[in-house]
């Protein structure tokens, strides 16, 4: 997803920023206001697919919920706060009960988040926001390029792991029994 920096002084709060308007949409990034733009029609579509197939694997399991990327999860200290929104993200049941803040801010990071590139993320953007999620009690993080048709694996316990449009990403222990090709959740090539 897009981004753009809005400066605020002195750094936004996280009680402040569960106040904010849902549009436009925000990340707090070390008391920052980051908005985040409008994405792209695949990029939309991405999103659709891998929910789609999250959904149907977690669902009828009860395994946790799947969100989209309206759900903020808080990544970093309490001040100055980080709250990012992953594109799809996942927390399993055992991981639900801890609290929120305002019915939006999941405190921690969900058990698998899902970032799907956009032409203005930066290597270094993505690359803290993974190490954020996986800081902060994340168990994996995919990282989706629509452009080479790729998705990346990150645990905290293991390289980092490239898959391609005609492999299978699995879910290991985040997602248990979880399998999907990797093109099943892109845009038609």
């Amino acid at each position: 997803m897009t981004t753009r920096n809005i400066a605020a002084a002195p750094p936004v709060t996280l009680e402040e920023y569960a106040t904010l308007p849902k549009h436009p949409r925000y990340e707090l990034v070390k008391g920052i206001l980051v908005e985040l733009m409008v994405a792209s029609e695949e990029h939309e579509e991405t999103v659709l697919l891998v929910g789609h197939h999250m959904l149907g694997h977690t669902r009828p399991r009860g395994l946790g919920k799947v969100y989209g990327s309206n759900r903020g999860f808080v990544t970093g200290p309490d001040y100055p706060a980080t709250s990012r929104m992953p594109d799809v993200s996942f927390v399993s049941n055992a991981r639900l009960s801890q609290p929120d803040l305002a019915g939006m801010l999941y405190n921690g990071a969900p058990d698998l988040a899902v970032e799907i590139l956009s032409d203005s993320n930066t290597p270094a953007e993505i690359a803290q926001k993974v190490a954020e999620y996986l800081s902060a009690g994340g168990r994996a993080v995919w990282v989706i390029d629509i452009d080479d048709r790729t998705l990346t694996v990150h645990t905290a316990d293991a390289q980092p792991l490239t898959l391609t449009d005609t492999d299978t990403v699995d879910g290991g222990d985040y997602l248990p029994g979880f399998t999907c090709a990797v093109a099943d959740m892109l845009p038609a090539a």
